[in-house]
């Protein structure tokens, strides 16, 4: 996948440049708790002048919402390599486009976009943002505590308002007695009445996907750490209304030069 993209393949705009976000799940949680490298937001050399790429920790945001799941590939990473396959939410199987990441530097890598059958697309990227979870609002480490509370519906979802408490999920004025587990970092499992029903996934930033399953996942299904669910009955894209990552990305684009 890997032997060649067009250049064309980077022409996905936004107001403010190209904005991905790459997913990485499930991502290997780093030593010290760190986000992985390509978290954060970042400048794009192409030929075309420079545009944006903002990625979490495990997804690819585009026209500022997340888009593109990452899952990275066993087998082909090293300490400064790394591949995945993608998905795009609301898809049910992985997307033939391959996206790699090759640090360069500190602060510097090489990404690479390879359509299945295409020519790959390389291009240098510099860091526009602080390269620490603690202080990058686009990881989704140390934060299990904001799943709770309130969300609010976007272009990316039928619901408008959402409520999570650890006991009750309420959808648009709707109350659903609940329970919640946390089934690996940055994610929660729903029952309800003692079925799995969904996932709450943190996608970075002020977002979160609510991930609602078809009928017959298991318990041993949605608790597995090691494989991952493609397939869902409807994914739907959530914003934390008192979230403020939006405005701090929109600030980091525009330090490109």
């Amino acid at each position: 996948m890997f032997a060649g993209i067009k250049k064309s393949a980077l022409k996905i705009t936004t107001k403010a440049g190209l904005v991905l976000a790459l997913a990485a799940a499930p991502f290997a949680a780093p030593a010290l708790a760190e986000s992985p490298f390509h978290t954060g937001v970042w400048q794009l050399n192409t030929a075309e002048g420079p545009r944006g790429l903002v990625v979490s920790d495990w997804l690819v945001f585009e026209d500022g919402l997340p888009k593109r799941w990452l899952y990275r590939r066993a087998g082909t990473n090293d300490e400064n390599q790394f591949d995945f396959f993608s998905r795009t939410i609301g898809d049910s199987g992985y997307t033939p486009v391959g996206i790699r990441v090759y640090r360069t530097g500190e602060n510097a890598m090489k990404y690479t976009l390879a359509p299945k059958g295409e020519e790959p697309v390389e291009v240098s990227a510099v860091r526009l943002s602080i390269p620490n979870f603690e202080n990058s609002c686009l990881s989704v480490e140390k934060k299990g505590k904001r799943f709770f509370g309130n969300w609010v519906g976007t272009s990316g979802s039928k619901l408008k308002k959402l409520n999570v408490g650890k006991s009750k999920m309420t959808i648009d004025g709707e109350a659903r007695d609940i329970t919640i587990e946390e089934v690996r970092v940055g994610r929660m499992g729903i029952t309800e009445g003692g079925k799995p029903v969904a996932f709450l996934t943190d996608a970075g930033g002020d977002y979160a996907v609510l991930q609602w399953f078809k009928p017959g996942v298991t318990m041993e299904q949605m608790q597995n750490k090691e494989r991952e669910i493609l397939d869902f009955a409807s994914e739907e894209i959530v914003r934390n209304p008192g979230g403020d990552c939006d405005r701090q990305i929109a600030s980091r684009l525009k330090a490109m030069k």
